[in-house]
């Protein structure tokens, strides 16, 4: 570790609401079980976003965000076995680590373990110019993704491919989309690669438009009379919710095949008139899903590499970071932003 810099640029949130500010600080130094990341790129995501705009308790700050990672190993912690090789290119996603303990972790759920810590939540993130990755969840990214394109992959398309995979999607069946951003965009992409027909429903016109092109078989306007109108395209068997609002419930309601699957992403924090006999009447499963575990990554890594994925993803320069959450906060963007650190 002789011929690393002693420091590096991060972008430091100090406080809650306060903007990102690209600041010189220590490069961490890689313990035993750890690795040292060199970042190539970093998506910009709406859970940073949320970060940032939360309040959180006075002992988070400083905190550096960023969780869509891509860069090459540079340093390997003293006494780390089965680390990956220095230059491989991996991967610094949501899931830091988890206890590996409990029962969601030995049986392949660590997503769901309660003592799960993040990236940019208990620990520093991606928003920097090297960071820490635990070697337990160190990915390999495939050479046939590029750093750039793949890095939303991490968070925003490893959701929604989870998102499908907990549903029972087959070749032929109708899969909804409510909300037609990033997230919305790759589960589209996913559900046509594996032979679905897609119906999608937004309020925004140009996202619409933007599914469309993407190759959604029906493009809806969200509002009272959205769920039957996708009754009318042929219904859904799954259902996927990026909306953040409790109002898509009754849209939900009206669009529902006989058995469905609806599946619940989106952070809608108000309850919904959930009703047991239309369960039980429709035979429909409501479950949620959350981001994804490493192998749920090394699969979808795997069929992204064969698939690529055509969401499109803007580039910004390391030091308008705090820009690029301004631009999420309005609402008006119809891909992802992702930062080169080469710019």
């Amino acid at each position: 570790m002789k011929d690393l810099p002693q420091t590096m640029k991060a972008a430091v949130c100090k406080g809650p609401g306060a903007a990102l500010e690209i600041e010189e600080v220590d490069v961490p130094r890689p313990n035993e079980g750890q690795v040292l990341v060199k970042l190539e790129s970093c998506g910009v995501c709406y859970s940073d976003l949320h970060l940032r705009e939360d309040t959180l308790p006075d002992d988070f700050y400083p905190r550096v965000f960023g969780h869509e990672g891509i860069g090459h190993v540079v340093a390997i912690g003293d006494g780390t076995r089965n680390a990956p090789a220095i230059g491989t290119r991996v991967g610094l996603p949501w899931l830091y680590g988890t206890c590996m303990d409990c029962k969601p972790c030995r049986i392949g759920s660590e997503n769901y373990c309660g003592d799960q810590a993040a990236r940019g939540v208990q620990h520093n993130g991606a928003f920097a110019e090297y960071a820490l990755l635990e070697v337990g969840f160190a990915c390999e990214i495939p050479e046939a993704i590029d750093p750039i394109a793949g890095a939303p992959l991490l968070c925003a398309g490893l959701t929604a491919w989870t998102a499908l995979n907990r549903s029972k999607l087959e070749a032929g069946h109708n899969v909804l989309i409510i909300g037609a951003g990033g997230l919305g965009q790759y589960a589209l992409l996913i559900a046509k690669a594996r032979g679905a027909h897609v119906i999608v429903v937004d309020r925004d016109p140009a996202k619409l438009e933007t599914a469309h092109g993407l190759g959604a078989d029906a493009t809806i306007i969200a509002g009272p009379d959205a769920g039957k109108a996708v009754k009318k395209a042929g219904g859904a068997d799954v259902i996927l919710n990026f909306a953040p609002s409790a109002s898509v419930w009754p849209t939900i309601c009206d669009a529902v095949n006989p058995l469905s699957d609806v599946v619940a992403v989106a952070l809608v924090e108000q309850p919904v008139d959930l009703e047991m006999l239309w369960l039980i009447d429709g035979g429909h499963r409501v479950f949620g899903s959350s981001v994804g575990t490493r192998q749920d990554l090394i699969d979808f890594l795997t069929f992204a590499a064969q698939h690529p994925l055509a969401v499109h993803v803007e580039t910004v320069p390391f030091d308008q970071v705090d820009d690029a959450l301004n631009r999420l906060e309005s609402g008006a963007l119809t891909g992802r932003l992702c930062i080169d650190f080469s710019l």
